[in-house]
């Protein structure tokens, strides 16, 4: 129903994801921080392994995000401080690139980033770490407010990243490795041989594992920089639990003669970062030989996608799934399966692929929300011949940019039909035309096999996923 940024169900141009086999899966798991038991039921091991996709952005593996740890700004400041401490900075929310190299990060040490950590954590004082209220509200606190966010994104714990390193798997209590910190930079902050790049079509570039540090860092500086005011009272926020939660400064300092503020009492959801799950829909008609896919008036000449749309408050995936399918194709959908998810820092998404299965005798409609363009079912073989040929995928640099520009917009903002006629690649349709859906007409592109709507066409189009038969 919301118009979604189009690159999260269009374009990433980056490495291919991770598949594994059952069995390789069993392995990774037993190699990694934990160990799962494994079942001699087959059906329990097909239904928990399923297709263990690894998509962009995830990382491989990510960082030991020692979320124990954040709380206690001794250890903290033991990561701030160590010698082999990287730091990733954001300016206007622009990753710190390095000049020249496509997709390399430019990771800064400590001195060189020290007048904008300045002190870093606050470490409380022994009378105050008396007083239980005022050590809580000092936890990993970054004051005065007003300094540029720094937030803690874990450890790089991997044997092979430092020669200190010690994996969560030898000492649960006090893992050690690389630490990763990411940085908010001034406005007049600049680095030799650095260069502020767009955020997607730098991350389009990066290494698996690069990416998923960046999606982790530019998520929560994007929270900590657009959060500076408090949701319940309007004063000002400072960061707490090293950049993982923001408090109201009158826990700092009480206004005289004001009633406390109420987020200084209970949970709230203002006070943590935010994830906002989209549902990426892969919708197979009655028979599974062909799916369901549309486009938006604004995206490039004969491109389609899969439908998708925001999970709503109250809503399952499954109810989400059927809901945004109805509302925007018109068509009924019944059994729902989960595929896979794909972090996505623009500015904090999940975005949860499923694939569905509609009912018989239905027919396309696009005058419920009017968010489509068009939307058609496609036979395997119209897919295969796309996703098998060098352009099935591929979208210009201008392609890129408006569907960037494009992705910024919300729903309230976007322009009628109408208005927008003369966007970017509109349809070369006459009015009223596929409106009931098409059997292939203008489709010339699909999304890549890096995005997870790429993932949904590719599974379904190769015959490579299982769980379509059981749907």
């Amino acid at each position: 129903m919301r118009l979604l940024n189009s690159l999260s169900r269009c374009c990433i141009r980056s490495p291919r994801p991770i598949y594994l086999t059952k069995s390789t899966a069993q392995s990774a798991l037993f190699s990694s921080r934990r160990n799962f038991p494994v079942s001699n039921n087959n059906a329990f091991d097909d239904a928990f392994m399923g297709d263990n996709i690894v998509n962009f952005y995830a990382g491989q593996p990510p960082l030991n995000r020692l979320s124990f740890q954040r709380g206690h700004v001794s250890r903290i400041r033991e990561h701030l401080d160590a010698k082999d401490a990287r730091f990733l900075l954001f300016k206007d929310f622009k990753p710190l690139m390095r000049k020249g190299e496509p997709g390399q990060l430019l990771f800064l040490q400590r001195d060189a980033v020290e007048p904008l950590v300045q002190k870093g954590f606050v470490e409380p004082t022994p009378a105050e770490l008396e007083v239980k209220e005022r050590a809580r509200i000092l936890e990993s606190a970054r004051v005065p407010h007003t300094l540029p966010a720094l937030v803690f994104l874990g450890i790089d714990d991997r044997q092979h990243a430092s020669t200190q390193g010690v994996p969560m798997s030898v000492d649960p209590s006090r893992p050690e490795g690389v630490p990763y910190f990411a940085l908010e930079a001034t406005e007049d902050f600049e680095v030799e041989g650095g260069i502020w790049e767009d955020a997607r079509n730098s991350a389009s570039a990066m290494d698996r594992w690069t990416a998923g540090i960046f999606a982790q860092g530019r998520a929560l500086i994007d929270w900590n920089v657009r959060n500076k005011f408090c949701a319940a009272c309007g004063s000002p926020t400072y960061s707490l639990w090293a950049g993982w939660k923001r408090s109201c400064t009158t826990a700092l300092e009480p206004i005289p003669g004001k009633t406390p503020c109420f987020s200084l009492r209970g949970l709230h959801n203002f006070a943590y970062p935010r994830t906002d799950p989209v549902i990426i829909m892969g919708i197979l008609n009655s028979t599974g030989d062909k799916m369901l896919l549309g486009r938006q008036s604004k995206w490039p000449k004969g491109m389609y996608s899969c439908l998708a749309g925001f999970i709503e408050p109250g809503e399952s995936f499954e109810d989400a799934v059927r809901r945004e399918v109805l509302e925007e194709a018109g068509i009924e959908v019944g059994p729902v399966r989960y595929s896979s998810s794909q972090p996505w820092p623009y500015p904090a998404n999940l975005m949860v692929g499923c694939f569905g299965r509609a009912k018989d005798g239905q027919t396309i409609r696009l005058d419920l929300d009017n968010e489509l363009e068009d939307a058609q079912w496609f036979s395997r073989a119209e897919i295969i011949n796309l996703v098998g040929s060098g352009k099935g995928s591929s979208y210009t640099s201008k392609e890129m940019e408006q569907l960037t520009k494009n992705a910024t917009l919300h729903h309230h903002e976007q322009k009628s039909a109408q208005e927008t006629s003369n966007a970017l690649a509109p349809s070369e349709r006459k009015e009223g035309e596929g409106n009931t859906g098409g059997s292939g007409v203008g489709l010339t592109r699909v999304p890549p096999d890096t995005a997870i709507a790429g993932q949904l066409v590719r599974l379904w189009a190769r015959g490579d996923l299982d769980l379509v038969s059981k749907l």
